[in-house]
C-alpha cells in the first residue's frame, strides 16, 4: 500500500543481511499502491520473504524472461494498433445509429408523459409536454414558477409533500410534483446537461 512506502523505504535494508543497499527503486505507482524492487541474495530469499511479511509489506517473485516481455510488447503494440483501425468504423457506426437511438429514447419519454399524465389526471386528454433546459441557478426558481401554476391539479404535490403521495408509481417523496416531470440526462460527453 502507498501509505507505508516510506516505512519501506526506511527499514527493507534492515530486513534481513545481504540486501544491496539503496536497491529498492519504484516500479509503478497509483492512487492506492506502489510496485518497489529490491535486490538481494538467492540464499536469503525465504528469510525476507518472512521478514517483509512481519512487518506487512507483500512480497512478490519476479523472473527475468525475455521472450515474456516481448510477447507482452508485441500484444500491447497490437492491440493499439486494432484500436485505431476499430475507431473509424465505430465512429462511422456511432455517426448513424446515435440518431435512431436517441429519437428512440425521447418517444419512449414521451410515450410515459401521455401515460402518465392520462393515469393522474384522467380522460379526456389535454395537456402539453414541453422539455425545458433551464440554466443551473434557475432550476429552483423555475420549479417554484412550475408548483405555484399548476398547484389546483393536484395538491399532494405540492412543495414539501404530504404523505398522500400515491404509492407504486416510482417516485420518490421529493420527486413528485403536481405536473408530471421526468429528468433526461443528455450528457453523452461528460458536459453534466440535464433536461427537464
Amino acid at each position: 500500500p502507498l501509505a507505508i512506502v516510506n516505512d519501506w523505504n526506511a527499514k527493507y535494508e534492515k530486513l534481513t543481511d545481504m540486501i544491496v543497499p539503496r536497491s529498492s527503486q519504484l516500479v509503478y505507482q497509483d492512487n492506492d499502491n506502489a510496485l518497489l524492487t529490491v535486490t538481494l541474495f538467492s540464499k536469503v530469499v525465504d528469510e525476507f520473504k518472512n521478514k517483509a511479511r512481519e512487518n506487512k509489506f507483500l512480497v512478490r517473485e519476479f523472473s527475468y524472461n525475455d521472450e515474456e516481455l516481448k510477447a507482452g510488447k508485441t500484444e500491447l503494440t497490437k492491440l493499439h494498433t486494432d484500436k485505431k483501425k476499430a475507431f473509424g468504423p465505430l465512429v462511422r457506426w456511432l455517426k448513424v445509429n446515435f440518431g435512431e437511438c436517441f429519437t428512440a429514447w425521447i418517444h419512449v419519454k414521451a410515450l410515459r408523459v401521455f401515460v402518465e399524465s392520462v393515469l393522474r389526471f384522467g380522460l379526456p386528454v389535454n395537456f402539453q409536454g414541453m422539455l425545458l433546459l433551464p440554466q443551473k441557478k434557475q432550476t429552483k426558481k423555475l420549479r417554484e414558477v412550475l408548483n405555484d401554476l399548476y398547484f389546483h391539479l393536484d395538491t399532494t404535490g405540492a412543495i414539501g409533500g404530504s404523505e398522500d403521495i400515491p404509492t407504486g408509481l416510482g417516485f420518490g417523496q421529493g420527486e413528485y410534483y403536481p405536473y408530471v416531470y421526468y429528468k433526461i440526462n443528455i450528457d453523452m460527453i461528460g458536459s453534466n446537461s440535464v433536461m427537464n
